[in-house]
């Protein structure tokens, strides 16, 4: 099934769960490995249009998520999820949102600070809406780094938690952001 259904997510909102989260992690990874690069190496020069273009890609298609989450009606809870396992999973879920969107806003606007258009790989340019004060680089991208740390711990929890209901509880929770629900 392509849509959300009451008993389970469809391939829309599975495929672009999965895609977001390799992405986020491909990005946290590059941008980890690029911060320990030196002048001279060429990762130093190539990473950062890399770690841009990706991230614009994922700007586009958590839009597209979010969008598909306000238009698509989301799965029923299990019936075994108490009160409090809904209000930990929607706070986890609008926290990693916003942490997302946060870092993603600090990203464009150190990559637009002395003018530039941000660029997917050189084939669409974005438009520079906001330019940097210099001073305040250091502070976006200290801003950046943090939040995508916290992205990490997030998404992690979030994992966790995923593997826990699998594992301990033995729920269906994991199995919903796995496969597509089918027709009934």
């Amino acid at each position: 099934m392509i849509k959300d259904q009451p008993q389970g997510y469809g391939l829309v909102t599975i495929v672009l769960h999965w895609v977001s989260a390799g992405s986020i992690i491909f990005l946290f990874a590059l941008g980890l490995y690029m911060t320990s690069l030196g002048y001279y190496d060429e990762w130093y020069h190539k990473g950062p249009d890399v770690h841009v273009s990706v991230g614009l890609i994922l700007f586009v298609l958590m839009s597209v998520r979010l969008l598909w989450r306000l238009l698509s009606r989301s799965p029923n809870p299990l019936p075994e999820h108490t009160r409090l396992i809904r209000l930990a999973s929607s706070a986890v879920k609008v926290v990693l949102y916003a942490l997302v969107f946060t870092v993603m806003a600090t990203g464009y606007l150190i990559t637009t600070a002395e003018g530039s258009a941000p660029e997917i790989f050189g084939w669409v340019s974005f438009p520079v809406l906001l330019e940097l004060e210099p001073g305040n680089v250091d502070l976006a991208g200290t801003v950046h780094w943090l939040l995508a740390w916290a992205i990490i711990v997030f998404a992690s929890l979030h994992a966790l938690a995923a593997l826990g209901h699998h594992f301990v509880l033995k729920d269906d929770t994991l199995k919903r952001i796995v496969r597509p629900v089918k027709n009934q």
